[in-house]
């Protein structure tokens, strides 16, 4: 879970559960409206397919009958056959190219068209007069009648309380229409026959009262528009002349010969045929245009959904992101000012306080700029000012810890310069007896007891480099390196044991000889205390082109990488002596007075082992003999 550490991260994360139920919820309505979308596309196909379904069997109900009437004994109907049969083939490839297409429903269309695999030999027959008007009639109506029943197969429950009427009234008038073609057809056959023969008056009565009762069915379900075309299309003179020409028929069941000529009733009965096929076909393009209008609306709701859900996802996008800003942007200002103060502000202040002269006032020099808080959070504005009281605490503390040093430095300075002349004074003395006493033993004590107040006065004058003060001692000419080296020696305790291999002859100038020999003193006591008591500390001095070079080498156990690298930091004046340790002085003597001087002094491991120090003099310490004579001379 580390991701989840930035405000960001968290925030995203709070944000994506409220994001995600809105993202679910607007999916879950598109999805909704796409499947409306699909469905009432579905359904349109579905009408276009009864549309064409249904203008072939428009076309076999024509042939239909025109068959019947020419079986029933009427030639005067051979001759509209071939057109009608090429009319119904014509509607046949219409089908078929649309089945092409397979839309909704085309499977079971397919199947029923199975039924007319047979239609050409029933063609054959009926024009050769061998097929019966019955087996005829029974042909045609299982074909029609399972045509019209796969179209509608697939028609389930639109949703849509409008198409649904509208799809029921369309089934209603193709059942009307069906049954009006039927009794077209019957009673064709029937009047080219003469009179009713066998089961034709039940089955002419028969279809007779299923036209009427699917008639009766269309205005339950039909829009008003529907029932204006229907009730026209049963008043014309077509309709009016079936009627009567129906009666006619029932009321001359058991005659011999029928009073109705068959071309005068197939001409009434197709125009109502076409009639009720007319709005018959209304109906299928009233319910086609529903399902559009349905398509429509749910393609429009669909496109308004997946805009609202893509502008409430952005916004809350938005809205997240400006959140995050809100906080990050000021907490990243926030970090900026915390680490200028930590990197830029309190060091400078904290070096103004240190650097400060002995007249300065540290309380004045230890103040901060205030913090910028405009526009900041109450909480954001809270954490700034806390830093503000931590940066003010830590720089009266720096204050604190400069008055306490500068308080303990003149300490050190004031204790050093008391020392210093107490122990100049016992030099002095001890010089005096010294050049009084004859006694080589007596004498003997009196030179270690000055080689010890030497040491004492190093020590006395290491106070006081400490303390940023200068040796008082100063030669008014230069002295030479070997001299100054011996002076050295001389105040270190085990002496004896330094060994001088080579030591160039140069003139170092007067005002730095104190502090030279200091620095040498220094470094040799530490080689000194750093070699085995059987081991000697060598020393080689030359001169260099960058200078005057003097090494310092010693036998002992050496020094690791790290400790030499703090050492030479030490000695390089990078760490304060206040916070190192206190058998470690000598090294930030050293520090001083290489800094003082302008030297350079670095250990580094000796070739075979040990550690060997380098002190690297600026030639502008150096006086050559010619400057020596002039200065003389003058």
């Amino acid at each position: 879970m580390r991701t989840l550490r930035s405000i960001r991260h968290r925030l995203a994360l709070l944000l994506a559960l409220p994001t995600g139920a809105l993202v679910v919820l607007a999916a879950l309505g598109t999805a909704g409206q796409a499947a409306r979308y699909t469905e009432a596309g579905r359904t349109s196909d579905r009408v276009a397919l009864v549309a064409t379904t249904e203008e072939l069997v428009h076309q076999l109900q024509r042939e239909r009958g025109l068959t019947a009437g020419l079986l029933g004994g009427d030639e005067s109907f051979r001759h509209q056959l071939g057109g009608q049969r090429s009319a119904a083939d014509q509607a046949r490839q219409a089908l078929d190219r649309q089945l092409a297409t397979d839309p909704p429903g085309a499977a079971s269309v397919r199947s029923a068209l199975s039924g007319l695999s047979t239609l050409a030999a029933l063609r054959g027959r009926a024009d050769t007069g061998t097929a019966g008007r019955a087996e005829a009639l029974t042909f045609f109506t299982d074909a029609i009648t399972g045509l019209t029943s796969a179209a509608f197969a697939d028609q389930g429950s639109s949703g849509d309380d409008r198409l649904q009427a509208s799809l029921t009234t369309l089934r209603a008038l193709c059942d009307a229409t069906e049954a009006a073609a039927l009794e077209r057809g019957t009673l064709n056959g029937v009047l080219a026959a003469g009179s009713f023969r066998g089961a034709d008056y039940p089955s002419f009565v028969r279809i007779t009262a299923v036209k009427n009762a699917a008639l009766a069915q269309v205005p339950r379900t039909a829009s008003s528009a529907r029932i204006t075309s229907l009730d026209a299309a049963l008043r014309t003179p077509a309709a009016v002349t079936v009627a009567g020409m129906e009666q006619q028929a029932l009321a001359g069941f058991a005659a011999e010969h029928l009073p109705v000529k068959p071309s005068d009733w197939w001409r009434a009965a197709s125009g109502l045929v076409d009639d009720l096929h007319k709005v018959q076909e209304e109906a299928a393009q009233e319910s086609r245009a529903r399902a559009d209008e349905l398509r429509s609306a749910a393609l429009w709701s669909l496109g308004r959904d997946v805009a609202l859900a893509l502008v409430a996802v952005a916004g809350a996008a938005g809205l997240g992101v400006a959140a995050t800003r809100s906080i990050t942007r000021p907490m990243a200002a926030l970090v900026a000012e915390a680490g200028g103060l930590a990197d830029r502000v309190l060091p400078a202040a904290v070096a103004r306080i240190r650097d400060a002269g002995p007249d300065q006032d540290l309380a004045e020099l230890g103040t901060l700029p205030a913090s910028t808080r405009s526009g900041r959070a109450d909480e954001l504005a809270e954490v700034a000012a806390a830093l503000d009281r931590v940066a003010a605490t830590a720089l009266r503390l720096a204050v604190e810890q400069s008055v306490l040093q500068r308080n303990s430095t003149e300490s050190l300075a004031s204790l050093g310069r008391r020392n210093q002349a107490l122990i100049t004074r016992q030099l002095g003395f001890l010089s005096a007896l010294e050049r009084g006493e004859h006694d080589p033993g007596v004498l003997a004590n009196l030179f270690e007891l000055d080689h010890l107040a030497t040491r004492m006065r190093r020590n006395a004058e290491s106070v006081l480099v400490l303390a940023g003060e200068r040796s008082p001692r100063r030669w008014a000419q230069p002295v030479g390196m070997g001299d100054v080296v011996r002076a050295a020696l001389g105040e270190v305790e085990d002496y004896r044991r330094v060994v001088l291999r080579q030591v160039d002859e140069a003139l170092l100038d007067g005002g730095a000889v104190a502090e030279v020999a200091h620095l040498l003193a220094e470094l040799i006591d530490n080689a000194l205390a750093a070699s085995a008591p059987d081991t000697d500390v060598e020393i080689f001095a030359r001169v260099t082109g960058a200078g005057y070079l003097v090494a310092v080498l010693d036998h002992g156990v050496g020094m690791t990488e790290p400790e030499l690298e703090r050492a030479n930091a030490r000695l390089a004046g990078h760490e304060s002596f206040l916070v190192g340790r206190t058998k470690l002085l000598g090294h930030y003597v050293v520090g001083r007075l290489a800094a003082r001087l302008g030297a350079r002094v670095r250990l580094a491991p000796s070739p075979v082992h040990g550690v060997t120090a380098t002190v690297l003099l600026p030639g502008t310490l150096l006086t050559s003999h010619q400057q020596l004579l002039q200065s003389e001379v003058v």
